[in-house]
């Protein structure tokens, strides 16, 4: 059975997840207000902010690769906002035992570091776009072959003076949500030249995935 984890942003109390509800509610309080976060907004919190919700689905996982539907619902309707594909290391270091297991166990990677107290970088690869295949069109309610915005990237976590990398992933957005254009303007230009080999082979994966 795929893990699911619904989030909803309308209050925060002891009965839901710490690590879910309090970043949203305060990421939807900032961009609703204007202000500027301290931070650059998790994917879970920029979804939650668009859409009004936010969940998770694993749709497949190993020791190296995990693939999820990070989605907005309506009701029982869920679309797909982002198409995640995570590549973990080979090793995980001690230090982030505690959270990987969270993030295995099903949680949104940048959430749960961030309610661990890590600051999540990303150093941004690639961006393109990609045809809606099938399974993607599929969930996310949208034609196939309509061009989706894809996104490469390694992500690194520091804290304590020290700066670990984590995982390197692809993500391909619903085009309500993100396209190439807002890639850019969220994160500026790519680091086009930086680790060319590692995105060929991400992009490669990501496309076995969709299908």
């Amino acid at each position: 059975m795929p893990t699911l984890r619904p989030h909803r942003s309308p209050a925060c109390h002891p009965g839901h997840s710490a690590w879910s509800l309090c970043l949203l509610l305060a990421a939807i309080v900032a961009v609703s207000s204007g202000a500027q976060p301290q931070r650059e907004l998790l994917n879970s919190e920029r979804i939650s902010a668009k859409f009004g919700s936010y969940g998770i689905e694993v749709l497949a996982q190993d020791d190296h690769l995990r693939t999820s539907n990070l989605f907005s619902s309506d009701g029982d309707v869920r679309t797909c906002r982002t198409f995640a594909l995570v590549r973990y290391p080979s090793q995980i270091d001690p230090a982030l035992a505690v959270p990987h297991a969270a993030i295995v166990a099903g949680g949104s990677i940048g959430a749960v570091f961030a309610a661990q107290g890590w600051e999540v970088r990303k150093t941004h690869l690639y961006y393109g776009e990609i045809e809606a295949s099938p399974r993607l069109a599929n969930l996310m309610r949208i034609s196939e072959n309509t061009q989706l915005a894809e996104h490469a990237y390694v992500l690194d976590v520091a804290k304590d003076g020290r700066v670990l990398e984590y995982a390197a992933l692809v993500e391909i957005h619903h085009p309500d949500y993100l396209r190439v254009g807002d890639l850019t303007a969220i994160y500026g230009a790519p680091e086009s030249a930086e680790r060319r080999d590692l995105v060929n082979e991400l992009l490669a994966t990501a496309a076995t995935q969709i299908r």
